[in-house]
């Protein structure tokens, strides 16, 4: 584990409106109404360039779990948007637990935007349920905030945005961590510490993100391998 994902677990109290904390950075960033979009990729801490792949693993409880991140080459409209796919697949001692299809596009200031995931969870190779899958503009569920256009410390935002439903809050509490990678140590490495609103405010995790790889460690995963795609 890497030594910068052992700070900070803040303790916020649990809020029945699914907020953690005021959100600085605002979802209207996000808005169809209001932004406009591409499928450029210009976000150095959340590249979405087809083609690249990011795979974390670590050791859980005894559990070996690996993260494969890939954006296909796929788009999918949602709420009038076009939007890349980012497949997770997450692996748990080698058995497919996890795959969620992630649907992200950046705004025109380079904030990177999250329309919403389809998710499969899976039990013994078949498909359990679809829990946690929702979608801009379905119900009372908007975009969120995935990565802001200049991450700054102090930053808080909603990552996920469909009331009731999945309201992860994301909070950046360093821009100057440090981790190796492919023989490079990487001394602009972001810290966002991720909180579950419907769950318990008083849980953050932190997730490091390497200018030009994007997501590539946790409390427990950090990057085997990189591909950057085009």
């Amino acid at each position: 584990m890497p030594a910068a994902v052992l700070l900070l677990v803040t303790a916020c109290s649990d809020d029945p409106s699914e907020s953690c904390y005021p959100a600085t950075v605002q979802a209207s960033r996000c808005d169809p109404a209001t932004a406009t979009f591409s499928l450029a990729s210009t976000n150095r801490y959340y590249p979405l360039r087809v083609g690249s792949e990011v795979v974390i693993e670590g050791v859980d409880e005894g559990a070996t779990i690996r993260v494969e991140r890939r954006v296909l080459s796929e788009t999918q409209v949602v709420l009038g948007v076009t939007t890349h796919v980012l497949e997770a697949k997450e692996f748990v001692d080698g058995a497919l637990y996890e795959v969620a299809r992630n649907f992200y596009v950046e705004a025109a200031d380079g904030t990177v935007c999250y329309f919403g995931e389809d998710v499969s969870f899976y039990e013994n190779g078949v498909v359990a349920n679809h829990d946690g899958s929702w979608r801009a503009g379905e119900g009372d569920a908007m975009p969120g905030v995935i990565m802001p256009s200049a991450p700054s410390v102090g930053d808080a935002y909603f990552q996920e945005n469909a009331p009731g439903v999945a309201r992860d809050m994301g909070r950046i509490a360093s821009t100057t961590e440090s981790l190796a990678f492919d023989g490079v140590t990487h001394d602009d490495v972001v810290m966002i510490m991720d909180t579950n609103p419907l769950e318990s405010c008083a849980d953050e995790e932190p997730k490091l993100y390497i200018p030009g790889i994007g997501e590539s460690a946790d409390t427990v995963k950090t990057i085997t391998s990189f591909v950057p795609g085009a």
